[in-house]
């Protein structure tokens, strides 16, 4: 009944909005040097199947205007630089389409240069396991909610989280804690609404994806620039907005409503900002859920040009993140007492100051990254039995630069400062209820009672890396990066880190990487005493991987890698907590339902292990005069923890094989249809019982821990978009369902403590999703 009323719905407003008329459009960007960020003056810029073109003027801009709404494509050449092809420019009505460009330099010798289309350049020449997506790319995704984090977790090498409303990036046999953001290079510890204390994962992104330029997210074999993370990098950089007048968008779907504006501040500068708010009701009331996750997020970014050779930009993020409950029935109150009330404000702000050198450029930084927690958790009676009041702010300043030197080569370096303060009040009940509803005195979790602490502490991390090309056939990337963490007892770090990218033919590249990556304990770790002794956290990583151009716009590569984990926190006490490898949970909401474990209160050594191992293969196809784009990929990989116990166990998400096939087809300017289907095995999960047919406990400790695993699963998302130009503002209607065929696949199983019953399905099943957004 849901799905035919929104199918009507859409029928209706395509219908209504049929009989408008179309304006024109334009594209304006900036070109420059990749590498030193200097402006490029005169690049030829051909609009592809036309005959328009333009070039940059003395500061690397350029603008086309007068173009009809539409998909474009885009060649950038220069003498002395490899072309650059921009896929998936979109133009509308409402607001000039912004992009910027980054040509690499070129040291062909050669005086003839066969100039082709370079579709996959960033791809291929950045470092391994390395992908970039534009805007376009994941607003249109199917199933992603034009959420940045969860049309990355479909990419190679990110297992899938089976678990309804998740964000969580386990790249590659990792943990949900070793993912790093970056946003125009300021760290930042999540983007997520209803982030978990210790990780980097929540529910949904709170940055707005309609100010973003490009996404790079690498899964491994990272430089030695970026650091204190293990797994990966997401760095997003955001755009600039429009300078010739204010305009907007207005966004409303089943999930949440929201509002754009962006324009100029005077004749140099210009502003983004945006209010978003939730609203699932709806699906979560269809589920039979007594809760209701309520999220409002606000974004504000601004740039200003103070001279050629001199700009400063501006940014703030904030998340307010709530639950409501229905407590008025018996059943709803059992039902909540085993969700751990979350509520969290999140704030974000930075400055950055951009100085363009002769042969390099110079960043400055500072920004802050405040977190409040407050959490409880209560029992049927409403009587609290938890309650922790955290609040964790950083305070940051990072100065970075790039300096062309000898020719090819470049040097990279940098310095960052971070200071941390954290405050953590955290009580527990005499007695508590445990993950089997039993109430037990609190000493029996191993945590302690009452933790009252105000600290402070400082890190500090320099890098320094030499990338050298040599000719256009092989280059080179050496770096040394040292860290120093002040809180935990062993407090300095260096690492080594190399990276070599050769081509073996004008279609033929092999890369490699191998390093090591170190990251510090969890701020929630060590406000016990006893887990200052912890060490910080290490990852020796290799790859290896081959990527073969098939044609101009089809990419096909080869990727092998192997971790290996040393110095992971694990419990210490005998059969109650020694089985338990930190970086191996925290997947989830914690509380009851772990016996609050993996927040880390308990006593912890640095005396865990593991490795991860596999290969991946991935078929890219870019959008290009065959109007139909799309991937399919392969991921086969084993990844496993060796405990304080001595005992080895898979890893959460240790997933063997996993399938992702999705890809799209632009019919005209006006319609898109597009789709995503994946079929993964499997990942462990520790059985579940019956209380009163097990001894009153509903799992059985540490003997069956994670000893089984899920069926197979499989899902197919799919989603049409219909875009309505009209003269200075564009309609978009788009159509997302997932899960259409209504497969109920298999979740991690949990204890029903009103039915009396194991739950191992998922509730919500086909998900369909209307959303209307008018850009003025």
């Amino acid at each position: 009944m849901r799905l035919k009323f929104l199918l009507i719905l859409l029928l209706l407003l395509i219908t209504a909005a049929g009989v408008s008329a179309q304006g024109k459009g334009s594209i304006k960007g900036r070109v420059f040097d990749a590498q030193t960020k200097e402006p490029l003056v005169g690049v030829n810029i051909q609009l592809l199947d036309t005959e328009t073109g333009t070039s940059t003027d003395v500061e690397g801009n350029f603008r086309l205007t007068n173009l009809p709404p539409g998909s474009y494509r885009l060649k950038f050449t220069y003498i002395g630089y490899e072309p650059v092809v921009r896929t998936d420019v979109v133009v509308s009505t409402a607001r000039p389409e912004l992009i910027n460009v980054g040509m690499k330099e070129s040291y062909v010798q050669t005086e003839t240069v066969v100039v082709r289309p370079k579709y996959f350049v960033d791809e291929v020449e950045t470092s391994v396991s390395s992908t970039l997506l534009s805007r376009e790319e994941i607003r249109r995704f199917p199933g992603g909610f034009e959420d940045v984090v969860r049309t990355l977790a479909t990419l190679p090498g990110v297992a899938v989280v089976s678990e309804g409303g998740r964000n969580d990036l386990i790249v590659r046999g990792g943990g949900p804690s070793e993912n790093l953001y970056l946003i125009n290079g300021i760290q930042v510890p999540n983007i997520n609404h209803f982030g978990n204390q210790g990780t980097s994962s929540g529910a949904l992104s709170f940055v707005n994806l309609d100010f973003i330029n490009s996404v790079e997210f690498s899964t491994g074999g990272f430089s030695a620039r970026y650091g204190d993370k293990m797994s990966s990098v997401l760095a997003l950089t955001m755009r600039r907005g429009r300078r010739d007048r204010i305009g907007g968008k207005t966004t409303i779907s089943a999930t949440q409503f929201g509002l754009n504006l962006e324009g100029p501040i005077a004749e140099q500068g210009d502003f983004l900002c945006s209010a978003r708010k939730s609203y699932l009701d709806l699906i979560f009331k269809a589920t039979g859920q007594p809760f209701v996750p309520v999220y409002t997020d606000f974004n504000l970014l601004a740039n200003y040009t103070l001279s050629d050779r001199d700009k400063i930009s501006f940014l703030t993020l904030a998340a307010i993140d709530r639950v409501d409950r229905d407590q008025s029935t018996l059943e709803n109150r059992v039902r909540n007492a085993g969700l751990l009330n979350n509520s969290q404000n999140q704030l974000i702000a930075g400055l950055i100051y951009q100085r363009l050198l002769k042969k390099g450029y110079l960043d400055f930084s500072v920004n802050t990254n405040y977190n409040r927690f407050r959490l409880n958790q209560v029992d049927e009676f409403q009587e609290d039995y938890f309650k922790s009041k955290a609040d964790e702010t950083e305070f940051n300043v990072k100065l970075r630069s790039y300096f062309k030197l000898l020719g090819s080569g470049g040097l990279y370096s940098g310095v960052t400062m971070r200071r941390v303060f954290n405050k953590n009040n955290t009580v527990f009940a005499d007695t508590v209820y445990d993950r089997s509803g039993r109430r037990v005195p609190v000493s029996e979790l191993e945590v302690p009672q009452v933790t009252d602490v105000e600290v402070s502490a400082q890190q500090f991390a320099a890098y320094a890396e030499w990338e050298q090309d040599l000719g256009n056939r092989m280059n080179f990337t050496l770096g040394v990066r040292g860290n120093y963490y002040d809180f935990i007892e062993e407090s300095f770090y260096p690492s080594l880190r190399a990276s070599l990218n050769f081509r073996a033919s004008k279609r033929l590249r092999v890369k490699s990487s191998i390093g090591r990556y170190f990251q510090s304990p969890s701020y929630v770790w060590v406000v016990n005493p006893f887990n200052k002794r912890l060490k910080a956290l290490k990852n020796d990583m290799v790859v290896w991987g081959l990527d073969y151009l098939v044609r101009d716009d089809l990419n096909a590569s080869l990727e092998v890698y192997h971790k290996s984990y040393d110095d992971l926190p694990t419990g210490i006490v005998p059969d109650e907590t020694d089985y338990l490898v930190l970086t191996n949970t925290g997947v989830g909401f914690g509380g009851r339902e772990d016996d609050f474990q993996s927040f880390g209160y308990i006593d912890l050594v640095s005396n865990g292990t593991g490795k991860s191992f596999g290969f991946e293969v991935l078929l890219q196809k870019k959008y290009s005069e065959v109007p139909l784009y799309g991937q399919i990929s392969v991921a086969v990989g084993k990844s496993e923890y060796t405990a304080n116990n001595g005992l080895t166990y898979p890893g959460q998400f240790d997933q063997r094989f996993v399938l992702n096939i999705s890809g799209g087809y632009k019919f005209n300017s006006r319609w898109e249809i597009s789709g995503k289907f994946r079929f993964f095995t499997g990942a462990p999960f520790t059985p579940v019982r019956v209380p009163s047919e097990n001894n009153g406990v509903i799992q059985n400790l540490p003997e069956e821990y994670l000893s089984d695993r899920l069926r197979n699963g499989h899902h197919l998302d799919v989603r049409v978009d219909r875009r309505f130009n009209f003269n200075r503002w564009t309609m978009i209607l788009f159509l997302d369902i997932q899960n259409i065929y209504n497969y109920k696949y298999q979740v991690r199983p949990s204890y029903d403590f009103w039915e009396n019953d194991i739950e191992d399905t998922n509730s919500i099943g086909i998900l369909p999703s209307i959303g209307i957004s008018a850009e003025f």
